[in-house]
């Protein structure tokens, strides 16, 4: 137990400098690495959620910034799935984006459309998981992790994908 109390004080850590980030910072470099980690703490907190009963997970959340965000043990594995495809999506996305203004040659066109087809799935499938989880506690998840671009909002999701 207490080494889920650690994860879980590792992802408030990290939470609270995510949205601690300036404005700019935001869908930065940085805020992707924060991400990565939070990725990483999910993974292990996975590990001791699965040793855990539904009580002693809640018992383990009581005062937590998670206490109202995982309300049931299977919500880290869909927060792991989610968090995955922001990652995915986001630098699939930046990689397109660099071929278009920096590094456009021969091949390109095959990189360049491998990305953006990849980003697009990742989006479709976020798309998929935050709907069947629903726009409050997909809100919760972008407020969580300070996605507050457009792009990671629930109504630009649902319209587009």
């Amino acid at each position: 137990m207490a080494s889920l109390k650690r994860t879980l004080v590792n992802l408030e850590m990290l939470s609270d400098d995510i949205n601690a980030l300036h404005v700019d910072a935001l869908n930065t470099h940085a805020h992707i690495k924060f991400l990565h980690n939070v990725l990483n703490e999910l993974k292990n907190a996975e590990q001791f959620v699965a040793l855990e009963t539904e009580a002693s997970f809640q018992k383990s959340l009581s005062g937590s910034l998670f206490e109202n965000i995982f309300e049931r043990k299977r919500m880290v594995g869909v927060y792991i799935k989610l968090v995955g495809y922001v990652i995915t999506a986001w630098e699939a996305t930046n990689k397109a984006n660099a071929i278009i203004s920096e590094n456009f040659d021969s091949s390109a066109d095959k990189r360049l459309e491998l990305l953006q087809v990849k980003a697009i799935k990742a989006k479709s499938q976020l798309k998929t998981v935050a709907s069947a989880m629903g726009k409050e506690d997909y809100a919760k998840f972008v407020q969580t992790l300070g996605l507050s671009a457009q792009e990671w909002q629930w109504d630009t999701l649902r319209a587009r994908f």
